[in-house]
C-alpha cells in the first residue's frame, strides 16, 4: 500500500470526532428528554390535584356512580351538522374513532360513531354483513330481518334495515297498543361494500342523557332468531350515560393552558372531558407546508438522536395511559401517511382519585394527560449538533487535508528519488551526472545524500575505467618498442631453427599487442571526438541508399538490400553528424559481414514514425547467447570463437553506441523471430 494511502486511512481517524460528538449530543437530548418528561409530570400532578380537589368538574353526573363499564357511549363534539345521505362523508373528514361493536362470539359486527351538534344527536353505524336481511313488507312483524334497536331512558325504537331509504324509527305506545313511528329520528340507509350503513340525527331530549345501541343479523327475513346481535345495553336493561365533554372542566382547563402543550382529561372508561391545545398533526402539517426545515436535515437529526423505534400518535391515547391507577408516561413520534418520521411528542397521564377520607379504596375519577412536542428541544440541541457538526467537521476537514497535503508532498519527494535513482545509470551503463540535491534536512534528504555521494565516488571509478585504456595505450608503448627492435635485432642474427621460430612468435604477439594498443587509443580519440561533431540537416534516406551500394561493391561474397518505409523517393529528413552515422553503420555491417555465412542477405532497413527513425540491420548467422542484448556494446566485450587471433576487442559496437548516445538514440539487438540469426536496431528520435 502506498504512503499516501496509508495517511489517508490513519487520517480516517478523526471521523471519530464526530462520532464522539454525536454520543455527547445523545446524553444530552436524553437529559432534555428525561427533564421534559419530569415537567409534564408535574403540570398533570398538579391539575389531578384541582380536580380532586372538586371532584364535581369532573364526574358531575351522579348517574354513572356503578354503572358497568363499557355501557356508555360518547359523544363527540362536530363542527357542522352532517348531511343526513346515508354515505358519512363528513364523518370521514372528521376523523373520529368509531366504537367497534363485537358479536357474542367476540367478532366485529358493526361500528358507530355518535356526535352532537346543537341539540341534536347524530349518529353512523356500519355492519358487517355479507347478505344482509331486509324487511318483508308482508311480514305482520315490525322487523322480520335485520334490525338495529335504539334504547333511551324511557324508550326503546326499532329500525328496520333497508337496502336504501329513510329511517322507519318505530316505538310502542302501551295506550294505543300498537307501534308508531317516531318522526323525531330522522335518517337514511344506503348499502356498503361489505353490509349496510344507516346515518340518523335525534334530538337530545329524546334520549334524557342515556342511549344504547343494538344490532340484531338474520339469515332470512322471517323474523326468526337473530344469528348475530351485539349490544351495549347492560344486563339491568338500563342504557348507558352519553358522555360528553364538559363546559366547566374545559373552562377550568384553559386556566394551565400554555403554548405547545396539550392537557386532555379523559375520564375512567378513557372519554376525553376537556382539551386545550392544538393538534400535533395539524401543527405539523403547517409547518411543513411552511417549508422552512429540509426533510434531509431532519431525517439525519432524527437518525443521531433518535435511539428508539417510537410508536406513532394514536388518534385516541393507548390504555396504558387512560385505564390505570399509576402515573404512565412515553414518547411518540407524531407521524401521518405523507410523512414518516417528525417531532417526537412526550406523554404523561396523571390519575386524579378522589379525596375523601371515609373511603377505604378511593375511586378513580379520570386521568389528566399532558402532552407536548419535543420540537423545542429538538432546535435547541439541532443548533448544538450543528455547530459541533461544523466544528468538527471543519477541524477533520483540515486535518485531513493537511495529512493529504503532506503524504502528496513526502509521496512527492519519495518518487522523486526514486526516479533519480533509476535514471542514474543509462541503457549503456553509463552514470549520469543529473542526480537532484536535497533541500529538506530530514531523513529523505539524508538518504538524498548518500545516493548522491554514492553515485559520485562510482562516477569516479566509471571515469578512470575509462581513461585506464588511453594511459595503458600510452605506457605500453615504449616498453613494446623496446620488445620489437630487440627482436628484430635479434632475427637479424645467426639463430638456430628453434630459436627463429620463437622469435617469430615474439614478433608476431609483439604486432598483435601493438595493433590492440592502436584501436585503444583510437576510441579513446573517437570518444572525444564524437562531443566536438557538427550537427546537420541531411536526408537520411540519402546516406543509407549510398552506403548500401558501397557495402555490396566492398563485400560482393554478400547480397546487400535496402528496404525502406515509405519507399522512395520518400525522404527522411534528420538534424544530426552524417559522418558519425555512416561510421556507425560501417561498424554494424562489418559485424553482420563476419558473421553472415558467404552468399547470406544482409538486410538494411529504415523506417519512420512521429516521433523517431528506425534503422536495422539483419542478417543470417549464430544466435546471440542468453543475456548479451546490451554487453555487446560494452567496450572489451566480444563473442567471436576465434580465440582473440584476430585481434577483435569488441571496441566496434562500442563505438557504434556511443554514436547513437550522441544523437539521442537507442542501439539494441536481439535474435530474429525466425531464429535464423540477429538484428541491430537503431532508435533515432526525430
Amino acid at each position: 500500500m502506498k504512503l499516501r494511502r496509508q495517511l489517508i486511512l490513519l487520517s480516517l481517524c478523526t471521523l471519530a470526532l464526530p462520532w464522539a460528538g454525536c454520543q455527547y449530543l445523545r446524553q444530552v437530548d436524553k437529559a432534555l428528554s428525561q427533564g421534559q418528561m419530569q415537567t409534564l409530570e408535574a403540570t398533570g400532578n398538579a391539575i389531578a390535584a384541582r380536580l380532586a380537589s372538586a371532584p364535581e368538574l369532573i364526574a358531575p353526573d351522579p348517574r354513572r356512580t356503578g354503572r358497568p363499564p363499557g355501557a356508555q357511549l360518547y359523544l363527540n363534539p362536530l363542527p357542522q351538522a352532517p348531511v343526513l345521505d346515508g354515505y358519512g362523508e363528513e364523518w370521514r373528514g372528521l376523523a373520529l374513532p368509531p366504537r367497534q361493536l363485537l358479536d357474542q362470539d367476540g367478532k366485529p359486527l358493526a361500528q358507530v360513531t355518535l356526535g352532537r351538534n346543537g341539540s341534536q344527536i347524530y349518529l353512523l353505524l356500519t355492519a358487517k354483513d355479507r347478505s344482509p336481511s331486509y324487511h318483508d313488507p308482508r311480514s305482520s312483524d315490525i322487523s322480520s330481518g335485520d334490525t338495529v334497536q335504539l334504547y333511551t331512558a324511557r324508550q326503546q325504537y326499532t329500525l328496520p334495515v333497508a337496502s336504501q331509504g329513510p329511517v322507519r324509527a318505530l316505538w310502542y305506545n302501551p295506550r294505543r297498543g300498537e307501534y308508531e313511528r317516531e318522526l323525531r329520528i330522522r335518517g337514511r340507509w344506503t348499502a356498503a361494500p361489505r353490509g349496510y350503513q344507516l346515518e340518523l340525527s335525534m334530538p337530545f331530549d329524546l334520549t334524557d342523557g342515556e342511549l344504547a345501541i343494538a344490532v340484531e343479523d338474520r339469515i332470512r327475513s322471517d323474523g326468526g332468531e337473530a344469528a348475530r346481535h351485539t349490544s351495549t345495553l347492560p344486563a339491568d336493561g338500563r342504557p348507558g350515560i352519553l358522555v360528553e365533554p364538559l363546559r366547566d372542566l374545559q373552562q377550568e382547563l384553559n386556566h394551565f393552558a400554555r403554548p405547545e402543550l396539550q392537557l386532555t382529561v379523559v375520564d375512567k372508561e378513557g372519554f376525553v372531558l376537556a382539551s386545550s391545545g392544538t393538534d400535533f398533526a395539524e401543527e405539523r402539517e403547517t409547518s411543513d407546508s411552511s417549508g422552512e426545515r429540509h426533510w434531509l436535515l431532519d431525517w439525519l437529526y432524527r437518525q443521531i438522536l433518535t435511539t428508539d423505534q417510537l410508536p406513532p400518535l394514536p388518534r385516541q391515547y393507548p390504555d396504558s395511559l387512560t385505564q390505570n391507577r399509576d402515573t404512565a408516561g412515553q414518547w411518540f413520534r407524531a407521524a401521518d401517511e405523507a410523512n414518516a418520521g417528525d417531532d417526537r411528542i412526550g406523554a404523561v397521564s396523571v390519575p386524579v382519585v378522589t379525596r375523601a377520607d371515609d373511603i377505604i379504596e378511593r375511586p378513580l375519577l379520570g386521568r389528566v394527560i399532558a402532552a407536548q412536542s419535543a420540537s423545542a428541544l429538538q432546535s435547541l440541541t439541532e443548533s448544538a449538533a450543528r455547530r459541533l457538526w461544523l466544528t468538527t467537521a471543519g477541524a477533520a476537514g483540515l486535518v485531513l487535508l493537511l495529512l493529504l497535503g503532506y503524504a502528496s508532498w513526502l509521496s512527492w519527494r519519495i518518487r522523486r528519488l526514486h526516479r533519480a535513482a533509476r535514471n542514474a545509470v543509462d541503457t549503456s551503463g553509463r552514470l549520469r551526472g543529473d542526480f537532484p540535491q536535497p533541500f529538506v534536512n530530514d531523513e529523505l534528504g539524508a538518504l538524498n545524500r548518500a545516493f548522491a555521494s554514492l553515485l559520485a565516488e562510482l562516477d569516479h571509478y566509471h571515469q578512470y575505467l575509462r581513461s585506464l585504456a588511453g594511459k595503458l595505450s600510452h605506457e605500453l608503448r615504449t616498453p613494446l618498442a623496446v620488445v620489437r627492435s630487440s627482436l628484430d635485432n635479434l632475427s637479424a642474427g645467426e639463430l638456430d631453427s628453434d630459436s627463429r621460430r620463437y622469435a617469430e612468435r615474439a614478433a608476431d604477439g609483439g604486432a598483435r599487442l601493438s595493433s590492440i594498443l592502436n584501436a585503444l587509443s583510437a576510441a579513446t580519440h573517437l570518444e572525444a571526438s564524437i562531443s566536438q561533431a557538427e550537427r546537420e540537416d541531411f536526408d537520411l534516406a540519402d546516406l543509407l541508399q549510398l552506403l548500401t551500394q558501397s557495402y555490396a561493391d566492398a563485400h560482393p561474397h554478400h547480397r546487400f538490400e535496402l528496404q525502406q518505409t515509405p519507399p522512395p523517393p520518400a525522404q527522411l529528413h534528420y538534424h544530426g553528424a552524417p559522418e558519425l552515422l555512416a561510421q556507425l553503420l560501417d561498424k554494424l555491417i562489418d559485424n553482420a559481414v563476419s558473421f553472415a555465412p558467404d552468399g547470406s542477405q544482409i538486410t538494411v532497413s529504415a523506417s519512420e514514425s512521429k516521433r523517431e527513425y528506425r534503422v536495422s540491420v539483419s542478417n543470417d548467422g549464430p544466435l546471440l547467447p542468453e543475456g548479451f542484448g546490451q554487453k555487446l556494446f560494452d567496450s572489451l566485450v566480444s563473442v567471436r570463437d576465434d580465440g582473440g587471433k584476430a585481434g577483435h576487442l569488441g571496441l566496434g559496437l562500442h563505438i557504434a553506441r556511443l554514436i547513437a548516445d550522441f544523437h539521442g538514440g537507442q542501439l539494441n539487438a536481439a535474435n530474429r523471430e525466425d531464429r535464423q540469426g540477429v538484428t541491430f536496431t537503431l532508435t533515432l528520435p526525430r
